[in-house]
């Protein structure tokens, strides 16, 4: 793959223009009224389908994707990574993580969106409402952390892990909606932002560009 590697960054870095490009202008129409309705037509309709067994596993996966379960499941993949000498690797998820977490943040602070209305939520919730940061960060968390975790392995194996990373942030994500926590929009925004910037960590540290980790060669038998 070294060979391919200038296209494969210069695709990368194209798809996180766009993607932040979308992101932000999705933040800008999310301080417009017209929007907002509809947010609000959305959840309002969310909540009247609401069931007591899709809530117990909606509030779980929120519980998973928020405090302290992300931080902990990416230090694991971080040691993992760093454990199989794959340091370009480990770095790149860590960093990418870190800094995810805090552009996050910094967006909240520009647009300064509030949360739904108290009476459509399920969970508590502060803060500002976009982007969400449970939609942000668990396509880094999971969707990042599985592909790299897995990128030397067999094709199958590395698809299955790959999609259950994906399937798992996108119902982090649903989770958020459905508890009534965050608009539909602010967890389309905040899912466009986290895959642009686990792109643009692959992109910054190529870790595709990097050799399989070499077996260690068998001793021949006396």
């Amino acid at each position: 793959m070294p060979a391919r590697s200038p296209v494969v960054r210069t695709r990368l870095l194209a798809a996180t223009c766009l993607a932040f490009f979308l992101v932000g202008g999705l933040g800008r129409v999310t301080l417009g009224d017209q929007l907002t309705a509809w947010d609000q037509g959305v959840l309002e309709r969310i909540a009247l389908i609401r069931e007591p067994s899709v809530t117990a596993w909606m509030k779980f996966l929120s519980w998973l994707g928020g405090g302290w379960r992300p931080i902990l499941i990416g230090l694991l993949i971080t040691a993992a990574l760093a454990a199989r000498r794959e340091r370009t690797a480990a770095r790149c998820y860590l960093v990418t993580a870190l800094s995810g977490w805090g552009l996050n943040l910094l967006l909240k602070l520009i647009f300064q969106r509030p949360r739904p209305a108290l009476d459509l939520r399920l969970d508590a919730a502060g803060g500002y409402s976009y982007p969400s940061g449970h939609s942000m960060l668990a396509p880094i968390v999971f969707g990042l952390g599985a592909f790299l975790l897995t990128r030397y392995a067999r094709r199958p194996v590395a698809w299955a892990w790959l999609t259950a990373g994906l399937v798992l942030a996108l119902g982090i994500a649903a989770s958020r909606m459905y508890l009534g926590v965050h608009y539909p929009s602010d967890v389309v925004g905040a899912l466009l932002g986290g895959v642009a910037w686990s792109a643009l960590g692959l992109a910054v540290y190529s870790p595709l560009d990097r050799e399989p980790p070499a077996l260690p060669e068998s001793v021949p038998a006396k």
